[in-house]
C-alpha cells in the first residue's frame, strides 16, 4: 500500500517539482537529554543534525512522499555551506541564494525524562538589498501556470514584513498556487494578496484574529473574509485535536488524528503543510487531502526526525483519520 500511495503522489504533477521556501534557513540541532536542569551542567545523550528552517522541512516530507520537490532560500558561511551539503546527500533538489552573513542554528531539547521539548531559534542571518533582488528574480523563473509553492516560516531580517505578500503576488500573476504558513505581520499582509492556502496555528490564528479557533463560527467567518482577497483555504491545526479547514462559501471540515505515542513533535505542521500541497497538486477534494495531510503530520510525531516521515506510516494512518462536515 504504501508503494501504491507513493504512485499517486506522483500523479497528476505535469512534471512540475513543488517548490519549498525556507527564507531563514538553519542548522537544526537535536538535543536529547534524560532531564533537563537549569544553573548547572547538562549531559546530553544524542546529537542529531539536520537541514532545517520550515521550508526545508517541508520540502524533506514531501520527497518522503514520492512527490517531486525543489528547496530554495537563502544560505551563507560554513554553515549555509553545510546546509547545501545536507540537501546534496539526501538528494534533494535545491537552488540556493548564497548570503554574506552566516546561516543560523537552531536548538530543540528533548528531555526525555518530563517528555517536554524546547526550541531556541536564533533570529537569522540580515539579508541585504541585493541579496533580496536575487532570491525575487529566482521565483520569479520558478512561479510558472499550475505550479504548487510553499512560503514557511519566519522572515530573516532585511526582506521586511510585505516579503511574502511580494512573493505571492508574483506567483499568483504566472499563474502559480501558493500555501502560505507564517504568523505575525507577514501572515497579515500576505493574505492579503490572495494564496490558495493559509495555515495558521491556534495561536497564530488567535493573534491573527483575536478569535478562538475552538469556537468553529469563528474560522468560518474568517474564511469568509480572507476570500475576498481570494485565498481558497483557510486550515487552522490544533496540535493532537488535529485541524480545522474552510473556504469562502462557509463549509467547514474537522479532522481528527488517530492517537499515537507521539516521539517527537517538532516538525509535525511542515509536515502537515508538505502532505497537504501533494495532495492539492493531485487535485485532491478537501476531505480527502485533509485526511491525507493529517496522517503526513502524525506520522512525523511518530519519528525522531523532523520533516522526516515514512510512507508505510502515512498508509497505515490516513483511514484512521476521522474528516467531518460540519
Amino acid at each position: 500500500m504504501a508503494e501504491r500511495i507513493a504512485a499517486d503522489m506522483t500523479e497528476g504533477l505535469n512534471g512540475l517539482p513543488i517548490v519549498c521556501a525556507s527564507l531563514n534557513t538553519a542548522i537544526d540541532k537535536q538535543l536529547v537529554l534524560p532531564a533537563v536542569h537549569l544553573g548547572v551542567v547538562n549531559r546530553i545523550s544524542s546529537v542529531d543534525a539536520t537541514a532545517g528552517g520550515k521550508g526545508l522541512n517541508v520540502a524533506r516530507a514531501a520527497k518522503s512522499l514520492g512527490a517531486p520537490v525543489m528547496a530554495t532560500g537563502f544560505a551563507g558561511g560554513s554553515n549555509g555551506s553545510w546546509i547545501r551539503n545536507k540537501l546534496q546527500e539526501i538528494g534533494l533538489e535545491h537552488q540556493m541564494i548564497i548570503i554574506e552573513q552566516e546561516s543560523r542554528i537552531c536548538l530543540n531539547i528533548i528531555d526525555e525524562g518530563g517528555r517536554r521539548t524546547t526550541e531556541l531559534l536564533e533570529p537569522g542571518p540580515v539579508i541585504s538589498l541585493e541579496e533580496k533582488e536575487q532570491f525575487i528574480a529566482l521565483w520569479r523563473s520558478l512561479c510558472v501556470p499550475g505550479r504548487w509553492l510553499t512560503l514557511s516560516g519566519s522572515l530573516p531580517r532585511g526582506l521586511g514584513d510585505p516579503f511574502y505578500a511580494q512573493l505571492i503576488t508574483e506567483a499568483k500573476l504566472a499563474g502559480a498556487n501558493v500555501v502560505l504558513d507564517t504568523s505575525g505581520k507577514a501572515l497579515g499582509l500576505g493574505v492579503q494578496s490572495g494564496p490558495h492556502t493559509v495555515k495558521p496555528n491556534e495561536d497564530e490564528f488567535r493573534q491573527w484574529c483575536g478569535s478562538d479557533p475552538r469556537d468553529y463560527e469563528a474560522v468560518r467567518l474568517a474564511a469568509v473574509r480572507l476570500g475576498e482577497y481570494g485565498v481558497q483555504t483557510l486550515i487552522v491545526s490544533l496540535g493532537a485535536d488535529g485541524c480545522l479547514a474552510a473556504t469562502p462559501d462557509g463549509q467547514l471540515w474537522l479532522a481528527i488524528p488517530p492517537t499515537i505515542q507521539p516521539v517527537n513533535t517538532v516538525g509535525c505542521g511542515d509536515s502537515f503543510v508538505a502532505g497537504w500541497t501533494v495532495a492539492c497538486s493531485r487535485g485532491m477534494a478537501i476531505s480527502a487531502a485533509l485526511q491525507f495531510a493529517v496522517a503526513v503530520g502524525t506520522a512525523n510525531a511518530m519519528t525522531p526526525g523532523t520533516g522526516q516521515v515514512n510512507i508505510a506510516d502515512v498508509a497505515i494512518l490516513v483511514p484512521r483519520v476521522t474528516v467531518t462536515r460540519l
